[in-house]
């Protein structure tokens, strides 16, 4: 049996429990949000956890953290349900070693900053990076053109955007901005993201016209027939240090070499719009990793 956990609003989640639905795979699901929320009951020293009433017994497991149900309405108590809830699933999972699950030996505490400097490490072609908050030195640094910058938060959670937008934006004190951010060269499109899921690679080419894709309603997905060797082997050397075996690194197009570079690695990526412009390749390999059996 598999168990699929995460927010109801969830739509990987959904995709994912409609293709098992599909399949006839035995599931079971823990799902919450505003509306809604099932009765668990761990008992730490007899490890045993029902749902429900009944025991909970799987073979394996995939888990997404809930950030959509906090995107709708932004309260507090969202964001805390969201985090009790992963805290509970995940840990019963990592208590599970029978279990089986993406991940299982990853650092949970490895963020894009430091991931960056890993994929320079790794080989990796990573753009003019800077964390910083000394507007001072950003200054310097971007030659004080901020229209060839882009700014993200280190922790993710927000869009990508153009420099030359955020620095207005942002209130600082004594030349320094509340909160570091990262700092980067600014790409072109088109983008690449390339899937991770246990041994095998897959990517999809990318054409938006925006600076981060994911608030382009028009942009348009391709799965590439041949993911490129090169990129391959330096995302498996990366993703093998940091212990990933399911994670979609993103890469954009360097505006004066053509090439591409690396941005990031995402550990609990979206998966559903790739999955369906690739006819259900990523569910295809993540069932085939999770029910090797099946």
């Amino acid at each position: 049996m598999l168990l699929i956990s995460g927010g109801e609003h969830d739509p990987n989640i959904a995709h994912l429990l409609k293709i098992t639905r599909k399949r006839k795979i035995p599931t079971s699901k823990i799902l919450f949000g505003p509306n809604t929320h099932p009765s668990i009951h761990w008992d730490i020293q007899a490890n045993r956890l029902l749902l429900d009433g009944m025991q909970l017994e799987p073979g394996a497991a995939f888990l997404r953290y809930d950030v959509f149900n906090h995107m709708a309405d932004a309260r507090e108590q969202t964001a805390f349900r969201a985090h009790a809830w992963y805290a509970a699933i995940a840990g019963w999972i990592a208590s599970r070693i029978d279990i089986r699950a993406f991940n299982r030996s990853g650092e949970p505490n490895v963020l894009k900053p430091a991931i960056l400097r890993m994929a320079l490490e790794s080989g990796m072609n990573v753009p003019r990076s800077l964390i910083s908050n000394d507007i001072e030195r950003i200054n310097e640094e971007t030659g004080g053109d901020f229209t060839k910058w882009i700014g993200k938060p280190v922790c993710g959670g927000e869009y990508t955007q153009i420099l030359d937008d955020l620095i207005g934006k942002v209130a600082q004190r004594g030349g320094a901005a509340a909160a570091p951010a990262i700092i980067q060269e600014r790409l072109v499109s088109p983008d690449v993201r390339i899937f991770r899921v246990g041994k095998e690679f897959m990517a999809f080419g990318i054409k938006s016209k925006e600076i981060d894709y994911r608030v382009d309603s028009a942009c348009k997905l391709s799965m590439i027939a041949n993911p490129p060797k090169q990129l391959t082997r330096q995302l498996k050397r990366l993703t093998d240090r940091i212990g990933l075996d399911f994670a979609a690194a993103d890469y954009k197009t360097c505006g004066d070499t053509g090439k591409l570079k690396f941005l990031e690695v995402n550990t609990a990526p979206m998966f559903v719009a790739f999955d369906r412009a690739g006819k259900g390749a990523i569910t295809d390999a993540m069932l085939r990793f999770l029910l090797p059996e099946v």
